[in-house]
């Protein structure tokens, strides 16, 4: 199968195709592919990469010019905006100390990155940039460094420079945590020694010769190219190559030849080249030519995992790759890489583990033992085969029977089940003595250990020979145990010997005793199985006596034990139903009753009975009860009655009687009543449903024996009343006053004027009196604090409607501010109250003591002119005169 080239070896191919495509000299101290060697970089900041070279060591002699073209430089990282130059400097043997960007050749143009996200891998790119404006290097130039400036477009822009594994020369690094002066990475750059892959490619020209010949020497297949510069004052040219085998292929007449050398090894190469003017000009030199050994394919190699599911298996057998992919070669070297790149031990371990689920990719290079960079690829997969899918099986059981430990068991379905629908697999059976076991004795094979054995279940795939195994337990289990049961016994409420009340509802858990995993079922002594769990209560189909038969099984095992369930039927005592008790409310729905006759109404003349009392929650009374016996819950209270054979508790018979509260008659009277003196007297009446009333005056006189009263005298009564319910009478009494008002009077009214207004009402009169100072709103408290100026009149009346008195009261008092807009509120200023004082005067100033106006006590009040003429916002001041001796003085405020 054909499978695509790794990433690594298709950038390395790219980059020797580029360079014999243009037949051009390069510089470099990097070998072979190009990886991710450093993380290292800083934002918004220029960084500098650097590689030196000494130019004789690449061919390029003193009197050679080296025109460079282009250059390339390794990223594995870079963000948006981040970009890249290259600049060529003149250096010397003292370098970096003698460092000067003075000594500046010629630079690049500025190229753009592309963003290259980041990748835990080691792939890397190579980014060339082709010089719009080639760079001469005089001759006479002994060493040179080529400067990569990673510069900033715009934002953050950050870049990571890739190298090689192999690299024949220093690193150099400025800027970022560097600082301004070069450093070398080995030994100052932080983590590790990192080898920057910088390179650089152009032709060279002798400066005393006419022409300069360039030519590729790479390990390419044998396949070179040939160049020759100054081509425009050349004629013709004939190129020999040293290789007579090619036959007519040894001699070329291209100015810019290819040839595909037969056999690697070292070459003498001639162009003598006819000049425009007819003179002729002999280039000698000698190259060496290498090509890389074939990398034949490898096969997949199959294996199965090693536990289900996992798609690991570490039995791949490696042992035939080296000889599959060299296939007799010689001068070869073999190294082994993962999917990731990660070089492997080589020879590989056999037998070997995969590292990558289910398939895994392994890349096996050939490499030139002379030329380590000289290699071709492969790769083939480990692919790992599943082992097949074994579905779960439960412990196989058996019981038994005569306890011996051994008995039968059945493994007939035991193949189908393992399989479950698949296809391709077989089934085969081990014994615990690993015999396998013929199907002919799947339905009854027989245990070898005692009690217990096992068996093993291999299954194998027919098409990968991959296989599985499981085991499988026999197990006699130990029969379940069905406890001895008592005899149940059920009351005959009829004397037919049935019972409807045989209590089954603890029979499971007296047979199982605590054992899980059973069930337990039911059975006539005829085998007629009966209903599971039984009804509770159970009525036995059998008169007096029946047996049932309880058997216990084991759900996992089915093996089962049986015992007996014994059913009694006893006769049930008979009782009669008792009587409720009644008695009259003593308070809050609590009395006493009296229980004397209660057990001879249950159970006449009987004997041998046992007698039980209990309230509604169940809670045991005294027996016998008190016979006076006081109810625990209000108004109304069941009591409960058991009686018991006292020989066989068990069968029981059940009453009950109530305790039940009569309500008092209840009388519907007020505790006060009020008339007044006025009025002679007060008519009463209650409920006319009573048996009997007694009306009694405070001294003992007796009123009225009827449901209605006349009510005369001021004093306190009492009515008696009766009322017969449920046999028993009941009695109650309510004690009440009749109180007479006398009419209120107002003796005084005291008022408070200018600014301490209020005004309290005295009062004559034994009533019950409320107040109010508007006639409409009425309060208990007969005094009225601050209160506005102004005419009032004032109202004291009795709260039960005997009569009322009132009196007109004058309050004086002054707004202190006035608002003479027109908007109906605060228009005028006025005197409040003085309409009382008709002879009175009031006098307006202003804060000059000026006149303004003159008011009388019928006067609207001031509007805010003076002179027709509206006054500003301003205080005032004001003078009062009564007409009766009193004056008194103020001030207020106009406000616009």
């Amino acid at each position: 199968m054909n499978k695509p080239l790794p990433l690594k070896l298709l950038i390395f191919l790219f980059l020797v195709w580029n360079l014999y495509s243009n037949a051009q000299t390069t510089l470099t101290h990097n070998s072979c592919e190009v990886i991710k060697t450093t993380d290292h970089s800083c934002t918004s900041t220029n960084i500098y990469w650097a590689k030196d070279f000494i130019l004789n060591q690449f061919g390029v002699s003193s009197q050679d010019e080296f025109i460079i073209n282009q250059g390339q430089v390794g990223i594995s990282y870079s963000t948006w905006l981040a970009n890249i130059q290259f600049n060529i400097y003149e250096i010397d043997a003292n370098f970096p100390n003698s460092f000067s960007s003075a000594n500046l050749i010629g630079s690049s143009q500025v190229q753009q990155l592309p963003i290259i996200g980041y990748s835990y891998s080691n792939d890397a790119q190579i980014i060339t940039v082709d010089f719009d404006t080639p760079i001469t290097i005089p001759s006479n130039v002994e060493r040179i460094l080529v400067e990569v400036k990673k510069g900033v477009e715009y934002g953050d822009a950050l870049a990571h420079i890739a190298g090689t594994a192999i690299d024949n020369g220093i690193s150099w690094y400025r800027g970022c945590s560097a600082g301004s002066e070069y450093i070398n990475t080995s030994s100052t750059w932080p983590g590790s020694d990192f080898n920057f892959y910088i390179n650089i490619s152009g032709e060279k020209n002798d400066i005393n010769a006419p022409f300069s010949l360039n030519y590729t020497n790479d390990c390419n297949e044998t396949y070179n190219s040939f160049h020759l510069n100054n081509i425009d004052n050349i004629a013709s040219v004939i190129w020999s190559f040293g290789d007579p085998i090619t036959g007519t292929n040894n001699i070329s007449t291209l100015i810019s030849p290819t040839h595909d050398f037969s056999v690697t090894g070292e070459y003498s190469i001639s162009a003598t080249i006819t000049q425009s003017n007819g003179s002729t000009y002999t280039i000698n030199e000698t190259i060496s030519v290498t090509e890389p050994p074939i990398a034949y394919p490898v096969n997949d190699i199959y294996a199965c995992e090693n536990t289900l599911g996992s798609g690991i298996s570490s039995s791949f057998d490696t042992s035939n790759i080296e000889a599959q992919t060299v296939s007799g070669q010689t001068g070869t070297i073999v190294t082994y890489y993962d999917q990731n790149g990660n070089e492997l031990p080589s020879p590989l371990p056999n037998p070997f583990t995969n590292s990558q689920a289910n398939s895994q990719e392994v890349t096996v290079r050939v490499s030139n033992s002379s030329n380590l960079c000289c290699f071709t690829e492969t790769t083939f997969n480990l692919i790992t085969n599943p082992l097949p899918e074994m579905v779960s099986t439960s412990d196989i059981y058996a019981c038994d029977n005569d306890g011996d430990g051994y008995t039968f068991f059945d493994l007939s379905s035991l193949p189908v089940d393992l399989l479950n629908g698949q296809t391709d697999l077989m089934v085969e059976l081990f014994d615990s003595n690993n015999s396998i076991i013929s199907a002919t004795n799947y339905s009854n094979f027989i245990n070898l250990i005692v009690n217990q054995d096992y068996i093993k279940a291999v299954i194998t795939n027919s098409i990968t020979d991959c296989s599985s195994e499981t085991i499988v337990n026999l197990l006699i289990p130990s029969n379940p145990e069905a406890n001895q049961l008592s005899i149940l016994y059920g009351c005959d409420d009829n004397g037919d010997g049935i019972s409807e009340y045989f209590d089954i509802s603890n029979i499971e858990n007296q047979t199982l005793n605590g054992q899980t995993g059973m069930i337990v079922t039911y059975f006539t002594e005829d085998g007629i199985e009966l209903p599971s769990p039984l009804p509770n209560p159970f009525t036995n189909s059998e008169p007096n006596n029946q047996n049932i038969i309880v058997r216990v099984t084991d759900t996992t095992t089915n093996c089962y034990e049986e015992t007996i369930l014994q059913l009694q039927s006893v006769s049930q005592p008979n009782i009669n139903q008792p009587n409720n008790l009644y008695a009259c409310d003593q308070g809050d729905g609590y009395s006493e009753f009296n229980t004397s006759s209660i057990e001879e109404q249950i159970i006449g003349n009987q004997t041998g009975l046992t007698i039980q009392y209990y309230d509604s929650n169940n809670n045991p009374l005294p027996s016998p009860l008190p016979v006076l016996f006081q109810n625990i819950e209000p108004f109304s209270q069941t009591i409960n009655i058991r009686i018991e054979d006292a020989s066989n508790p068990i069968c029981y018979s059940e009453t009950s009687f109530d305790l039940i509260i009569n309500s008092l008659p209840e009388i519907n009277l007020d505790e006060e009543y009020f008339i007044c003196n006025l009025e002679p007297s007060i008519y009463l009446t209650i409920d006319s449903n009573f048996n009997s009333y007694e009306w009694y005056y405070e001294d003992g006189t007796l009123i009225s024996s009827s449901h209605n009263a006349e009510i005369t005298n001021e004093g306190s009564y009492n009515l008696t009343v009766t009322q017969v319910e449920n046999g028993i009478i009941c009695e109650n009494s309510f004690l009440f006053t009749l109180i007479r008002s006398v009419l209120p009077e107002i003796q005084q009214v005291n008022y408070g004027e200018l600014g301490n207004n209020f005004i309290e009402i005295i009062a004559l009169g034994d009533g019950n009196f409320e107040y109010s100072i508007d006639g409409i709103n009425y309060q208990d408290n007969n005094y009225f604090p601050n209160i506005q100026g102004g005419c009032y009149t004032v109202f004291v009346r009795d709260k039960e409607g005997c009569g009322e008195d009132s009196e007109v009261v004058s309050v004086i008092d002054y707004p202190k501010f006035f608002t003479p807009n027109n908007d109906g509120y605060n228009d005028y200023w006025q005197i409040k109250g003085i309409k009382k004082y008709p002879n009175s005067n009031i006098f307006i100033f202003n804060r000059y003591g000026q006149l303004l106006k003159k008011l009388s006590a019928s006067s609207l009040g001031w509007d805010g002119t003076y002179n027709e003429k509206k006054m500003f916002s301003n205080d005032y001041w004001f003078k009062v005169d009564l007409g009766n001796g009193t004056v008194f003085t103020g001030h207020f405020s106009l406000k616009r």
